[in-house]
Protein backbone atom coordinates (compact mmCIF):
# COMPACT_ATOMS: atom_id res chain seq x y z
CA UNK A 1 0.00 0.00 0.00
CA UNK A 2 1.71 3.39 -1.23
CA UNK A 3 2.03 6.20 1.43
CA UNK A 4 -1.09 8.78 -0.09
CA UNK A 5 -3.35 5.45 0.28
CA UNK A 6 -2.43 4.91 3.65
CA UNK A 7 -3.12 8.56 4.72
CA UNK A 8 -6.51 8.50 3.31
CA UNK A 9 -7.44 5.31 4.90
CA UNK A 10 -6.34 6.50 8.26
CA UNK A 11 -8.14 9.83 7.53
CA UNK A 12 -11.31 8.10 7.03
CA UNK A 13 -11.18 5.52 9.97
CA UNK A 14 -10.70 8.64 12.04
CA UNK A 15 -13.95 10.46 10.84
CA UNK A 16 -16.09 7.48 11.31
CA UNK A 17 -14.84 7.37 14.71
CA UNK A 18 -15.78 10.79 15.65
CA UNK A 19 -19.28 10.30 13.83
CA UNK A 20 -19.50 7.13 15.78
CA UNK A 21 -19.22 9.34 19.24
CA UNK A 22 -21.19 11.57 17.94
CA UNK A 23 -24.14 9.35 17.68
CA UNK A 24 -23.86 7.59 21.21
CA UNK A 25 -23.76 11.06 23.43
CA UNK A 26 -26.93 12.19 24.98
CA UNK A 27 -30.16 10.28 25.57
CA UNK A 28 -29.81 8.07 22.65
CA UNK A 29 -31.24 11.10 20.38
CA UNK A 30 -29.40 10.68 17.10
CA UNK A 31 -28.65 14.04 14.84
CA UNK A 32 -29.41 17.55 16.36
CA UNK A 33 -31.24 17.76 19.06
CA UNK A 34 -34.95 19.55 18.39
CA UNK A 35 -37.06 21.31 21.05
CA UNK A 36 -39.99 19.85 22.51
CA UNK A 37 -43.13 22.22 22.35
CA UNK A 38 -45.50 19.62 24.06
CA UNK A 39 -43.25 19.39 26.98
CA UNK A 40 -43.05 22.80 27.42
CA UNK A 41 -47.03 23.66 27.61
CA UNK A 42 -47.75 20.05 29.77
CA UNK A 43 -45.60 21.60 32.68
CA UNK A 44 -46.94 25.64 32.46
CA UNK A 45 -50.65 23.81 32.80
CA UNK A 46 -49.65 21.54 35.44
CA UNK A 47 -47.89 24.40 37.14
CA UNK A 48 -51.64 26.31 36.75
CA UNK A 49 -53.63 23.49 37.36
CA UNK A 50 -51.03 23.19 40.55
CA UNK A 51 -52.28 26.72 41.64
CA UNK A 52 -54.07 27.11 44.91
CA UNK A 53 -57.93 28.28 44.30
CA UNK A 54 -57.75 30.93 46.40
CA UNK A 55 -55.72 32.41 44.00
CA UNK A 56 -57.82 31.97 40.86
CA UNK A 57 -59.50 35.39 40.09
CA UNK A 58 -63.26 36.06 40.62
CA UNK A 59 -65.53 38.53 39.35
CA UNK A 60 -67.38 40.02 42.16
CA UNK A 61 -69.60 42.25 40.16
CA UNK A 62 -73.20 41.14 40.01
CA UNK A 63 -75.04 41.18 36.49
CA UNK A 64 -77.65 43.99 36.29
CA UNK A 65 -81.25 42.87 36.04
CA UNK A 66 -82.21 42.69 32.36
CA UNK A 67 -84.56 45.75 31.23
CA UNK A 68 -84.78 49.15 31.90
CA UNK A 69 -82.76 51.05 34.70
CA UNK A 70 -85.09 50.99 37.96
CA UNK A 71 -83.57 52.51 41.12
CA UNK A 72 -83.20 49.82 44.29
CA UNK A 73 -85.29 50.33 47.18
CA UNK A 74 -84.45 49.23 50.49
CA UNK A 75 -86.25 46.36 52.11
CA UNK A 76 -88.42 45.95 49.23
CA UNK A 77 -86.47 44.49 46.25
CA UNK A 78 -89.80 43.15 44.58
CA UNK A 79 -91.19 46.63 43.88
CA UNK A 80 -88.24 47.58 41.26
CA UNK A 81 -88.91 44.32 40.30
CA UNK A 82 -92.57 45.02 39.31
CA UNK A 83 -91.99 48.18 37.97
CA UNK A 84 -89.12 46.90 35.51
CA UNK A 85 -91.37 44.39 33.88
CA UNK A 86 -94.09 47.27 33.32
CA UNK A 87 -91.24 49.61 32.28
CA UNK A 88 -89.98 46.55 29.40
CA UNK A 89 -93.42 46.69 28.06
CA UNK A 90 -93.39 50.57 28.15
CA UNK A 91 -90.14 51.39 27.00
CA UNK A 92 -90.14 48.62 23.99
CA UNK A 93 -93.91 49.35 22.51
CA UNK A 94 -95.37 52.69 24.48
CA UNK A 95 -98.90 53.38 25.81
CA UNK A 96 -100.45 50.44 23.52
CA UNK A 97 -97.73 48.14 24.93
CA UNK A 98 -99.23 48.54 28.62
CA UNK A 99 -103.03 49.77 27.66
CA UNK A 100 -104.19 45.89 27.93
CA UNK A 101 -101.74 44.74 31.02
CA UNK A 102 -103.09 47.74 33.19
CA UNK A 103 -106.42 47.17 33.41
CA UNK A 104 -106.25 48.65 37.47
CA UNK A 105 -105.84 52.32 35.67
CA UNK A 106 -108.52 53.74 34.11
CA UNK A 107 -108.75 53.58 30.10
CA UNK A 108 -108.68 57.24 29.84
CA UNK A 109 -105.63 57.64 31.84
CA UNK A 110 -103.43 55.71 30.36
CA UNK A 111 -102.07 57.85 27.43
CA UNK A 112 -102.45 60.91 30.60
CA UNK A 113 -100.33 59.20 32.73
CA UNK A 114 -97.68 57.27 30.23
CA UNK A 115 -97.56 59.28 27.49
CA UNK A 116 -94.03 60.78 28.27
CA UNK A 117 -92.02 57.96 28.25
CA UNK A 118 -88.54 59.40 28.65
CA UNK A 119 -90.02 61.05 31.65
CA UNK A 120 -91.38 57.80 33.45
CA UNK A 121 -87.88 55.90 32.77
CA UNK A 122 -86.22 58.91 34.06
CA UNK A 123 -87.35 58.92 37.63
CA UNK A 124 -87.57 55.28 37.84
CA UNK A 125 -83.95 55.22 37.35
CA UNK A 126 -83.28 57.27 40.40
CA UNK A 127 -83.76 55.50 44.11
CA UNK A 128 -86.77 54.27 45.49
CA UNK A 129 -88.70 55.20 48.62
CA UNK A 130 -90.88 53.15 50.48
CA UNK A 131 -93.37 54.65 51.75
CA UNK A 132 -97.03 53.94 54.20
CA UNK A 133 -98.62 53.01 51.35
CA UNK A 134 -96.73 52.88 47.92
CA UNK A 135 -93.59 53.05 46.59
CA UNK A 136 -92.28 55.89 44.70
CA UNK A 137 -89.34 57.01 42.28
CA UNK A 138 -89.18 60.71 41.74
CA UNK A 139 -87.47 62.17 39.07
CA UNK A 140 -86.50 65.40 37.60
CA UNK A 141 -89.73 66.05 36.07
CA UNK A 142 -92.26 63.11 36.80
CA UNK A 143 -92.68 60.78 40.06
CA UNK A 144 -93.57 57.44 39.68
CA UNK A 145 -95.80 55.28 42.53
CA UNK A 146 -96.80 52.06 42.62
CA UNK A 147 -99.10 50.46 44.98
CA UNK A 148 -98.88 47.36 47.21
CA UNK A 149 -101.50 45.66 45.35
CA UNK A 150 -99.26 46.25 42.51
CA UNK A 151 -96.08 44.93 43.67
CA UNK A 152 -97.42 41.93 44.89
CA UNK A 153 -98.99 40.88 41.59
CA UNK A 154 -95.15 41.14 40.17
CA UNK A 155 -96.20 43.76 37.19
CA UNK A 156 -96.68 47.11 38.83
CA UNK A 157 -99.03 49.76 36.48
CA UNK A 158 -97.70 53.05 38.05
CA UNK A 159 -99.28 56.36 39.05
CA UNK A 160 -97.53 59.15 37.23
CA UNK A 161 -98.22 62.70 38.87
CA UNK A 162 -95.54 65.94 37.67
CA UNK A 163 -92.62 66.03 40.53
CA UNK A 164 -93.09 68.42 43.23
CA UNK A 165 -97.19 67.70 43.43
CA UNK A 166 -99.20 65.22 45.66
CA UNK A 167 -101.40 62.51 43.39
CA UNK A 168 -104.54 63.31 43.03
CA UNK A 169 -107.50 60.94 42.68
CA UNK A 170 -110.13 62.29 40.18
CA UNK A 171 -114.12 61.54 39.20
CA UNK A 172 -112.82 59.44 36.62
CA UNK A 173 -110.87 57.05 39.11
CA UNK A 174 -113.78 56.50 41.48
CA UNK A 175 -116.34 56.04 38.79
CA UNK A 176 -113.96 53.38 37.46
CA UNK A 177 -113.63 51.55 40.90
CA UNK A 178 -117.63 50.98 40.96
CA UNK A 179 -117.38 50.02 37.45
CA UNK A 180 -114.72 47.23 38.25
CA UNK A 181 -116.60 46.23 41.71
CA UNK A 182 -119.88 45.87 39.60
CA UNK A 183 -118.14 43.87 36.90
CA UNK A 184 -117.12 41.30 39.76
CA UNK A 185 -120.51 40.84 40.66
CA UNK A 186 -122.40 41.18 37.45
CA UNK A 187 -119.87 38.26 35.84
CA UNK A 188 -117.81 40.90 33.13
CA UNK A 189 -115.01 41.99 35.41
CA UNK A 190 -112.69 44.31 33.58
CA UNK A 191 -109.73 41.38 34.05
CA UNK A 192 -110.22 37.79 34.97
CA UNK A 193 -107.62 38.71 37.95
CA UNK A 194 -109.72 41.74 39.14
CA UNK A 195 -110.60 39.93 42.39
CA UNK A 196 -111.19 41.15 45.54
CA UNK A 197 -108.47 39.19 48.31
CA UNK A 198 -105.93 40.71 45.32
CA UNK A 199 -107.23 44.12 44.42
CA UNK A 200 -109.35 45.71 47.33
CA UNK A 201 -111.71 48.18 46.45
CA UNK A 202 -113.94 47.71 49.60
CA UNK A 203 -113.03 49.85 52.87
CA UNK A 204 -111.05 47.73 55.14
CA UNK A 205 -112.88 47.75 58.71
CA UNK A 206 -110.59 50.14 60.72
CA UNK A 207 -112.81 52.97 62.31
CA UNK A 208 -112.00 55.98 59.72
CA UNK A 209 -115.85 56.46 58.07
CA UNK A 210 -117.27 59.24 58.77
CA UNK A 211 -119.10 61.30 55.93
CA UNK A 212 -121.53 62.97 57.71
CA UNK A 213 -118.56 64.66 59.48
CA UNK A 214 -119.81 64.25 63.10
CA UNK A 215 -116.10 63.40 64.74
CA UNK A 216 -116.91 59.85 65.41
CA UNK A 217 -115.35 57.96 62.98
CA UNK A 218 -116.74 54.21 62.13
CA UNK A 219 -116.37 51.16 60.52
CA UNK A 220 -117.53 51.56 56.98
CA UNK A 221 -120.75 49.79 56.17
CA UNK A 222 -119.47 47.60 52.78
CA UNK A 223 -116.38 46.14 55.39
CA UNK A 224 -118.99 44.16 57.08
CA UNK A 225 -121.18 43.07 53.82
CA UNK A 226 -118.68 43.40 51.45
CA UNK A 227 -121.29 40.97 49.01
CA UNK A 228 -123.95 43.63 49.47
CA UNK A 229 -124.95 43.43 45.45
CA UNK A 230 -124.76 39.51 44.89
CA UNK A 231 -127.91 38.73 42.57
CA UNK A 232 -127.08 41.74 40.49
CA UNK A 233 -127.01 40.69 36.41
CA UNK A 234 -125.93 43.74 34.78
CA UNK A 235 -125.46 47.50 35.45
CA UNK A 236 -125.61 50.37 32.70
CA UNK A 237 -122.27 52.08 32.32
CA UNK A 238 -123.44 55.42 30.95
CA UNK A 239 -125.41 55.86 34.56
CA UNK A 240 -122.10 55.54 36.17
CA UNK A 241 -121.47 59.16 37.02
CA UNK A 242 -120.05 61.20 40.42
CA UNK A 243 -123.55 62.87 41.95
CA UNK A 244 -121.17 65.07 44.50
CA UNK A 245 -118.25 65.43 46.45
CA UNK A 246 -118.07 66.04 50.53
CA UNK A 247 -114.46 66.51 51.27
CA UNK A 248 -112.83 63.30 50.85
CA UNK A 249 -115.52 61.49 49.84
CA UNK A 250 -117.29 61.14 46.47
CA UNK A 251 -120.71 59.59 45.74
CA UNK A 252 -121.51 57.81 42.41
CA UNK A 253 -124.56 56.58 41.14
CA UNK A 254 -124.82 54.04 39.21
CA UNK A 255 -128.45 51.73 37.79
CA UNK A 256 -127.99 48.13 38.65
CA UNK A 257 -130.59 45.16 37.22
CA UNK A 258 -130.63 41.97 39.24
CA UNK A 259 -131.86 38.55 38.28
CA UNK A 260 -135.29 39.34 38.11
CA UNK A 261 -135.09 41.95 35.97
CA UNK A 262 -135.67 44.83 38.23
CA UNK A 263 -133.63 48.05 37.65
CA UNK A 264 -132.25 50.15 40.57
CA UNK A 265 -129.86 52.96 41.03
CA UNK A 266 -127.59 52.03 43.56
CA UNK A 267 -125.54 55.16 45.55
CA UNK A 268 -122.16 53.99 46.29
CA UNK A 269 -119.82 56.49 48.82
CA UNK A 270 -115.90 56.23 48.44
CA UNK A 271 -113.18 58.14 49.70
CA UNK A 272 -109.14 57.62 48.80
CA UNK A 273 -107.54 54.96 50.84
CA UNK A 274 -104.34 52.46 50.14
CA UNK A 275 -105.21 51.20 46.92
CA UNK A 276 -106.83 53.95 45.48
CA UNK A 277 -110.44 54.91 46.27
CA UNK A 278 -112.44 52.48 48.21
CA UNK A 279 -116.28 51.89 48.42
CA UNK A 280 -117.51 52.23 51.92
CA UNK A 281 -121.05 52.08 52.05
CA UNK A 282 -123.92 51.40 49.04
CA UNK A 283 -127.54 51.82 49.17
Amino acid sequence: MSSLRRIAFTGVGLLGAVLALTGCEGDGQQGIPTDNPKATSTTQSTTAAALPTSEVPTSTTAAPAPGPSVGDVPGNPAAASALRAFLTDLESGGVPAVAATCWTVPPTEIPLQYGDVAAVLDAAAQPGVDGQYTVTWTGPVSTVSVKRSEIASGYACPRVYPTGTEPVYSDIDATYAVERYLGRFTGAPVNPDDLEGDYPLVCDNRAIWDPQGTGVPTVPPLANNPGRLTGSASYNPDSVYVAFTNGVYKTVYADVTNVSGFEQNQVFTLTPAANGYCIGDVA
